[in-house]
């Protein structure tokens, strides 16, 4: 499954942690990394929620870039809750090129209830992101 600049999930915890993946393309612009991570930390944010709330990225706290991806690897995402409440949270990430890490940071994200005029759902996320994850859970809990 795949969401916006994320290529896929590995691993969903609810509230926990997400592993997510992307293969780097070198025209990409680094600040893509830090998206990458709030990305997949407003997966977790928004599962609290039931994917019924937007999720907007507000704040980087701190980021260390510690090396430059390699152009076409797989990089993995992984990223856990650190205070996470119904109205947002902290997201401690790190991502890893071939099992070494290449970046860590610490980004704040928040459920801003429907920002779509009409009310009709999320903005933030893609129908089939949200089924996939139902879909998970409903596995993972044997139903």
């Amino acid at each position: 499954m795949s969401w916006i600049w994320l290529d896929g999930v590995e691993t969903f915890e609810r509230a926990k942690l997400i592993r997510t993946w992307k293969k780097w393309d070198s025209s990409f612009p680094l600040i893509y990394l830090i998206e990458f991570i709030a990305q997949s930390g407003a997966i977790l944010l928004g599962r609290e929620s039931d994917f019924e709330k937007d999720v907007i990225f507000t704040k980087i706290e701190k980021v260390e870039f510690l090396e430059r991806p390699d152009a076409h690897i797989r990089l993995e995402i992984e990223v856990e809750p650190d205070g996470l409440r119904a109205e947002g949270g902290w997201f401690q990430g790190q991502i890893l090129q071939e099992g070494k890490k290449i970046l860590q940071g610490r980004v704040l994200l928040m459920n801003v209830g429907r920002l779509r005029p009409d009310g009709e759902g999320p903005v933030t996320f893609p129908q089939a992101l949200i089924e996939a994850l139902r879909h998970r859970d409903e596995v993972k809990s044997g139903r």
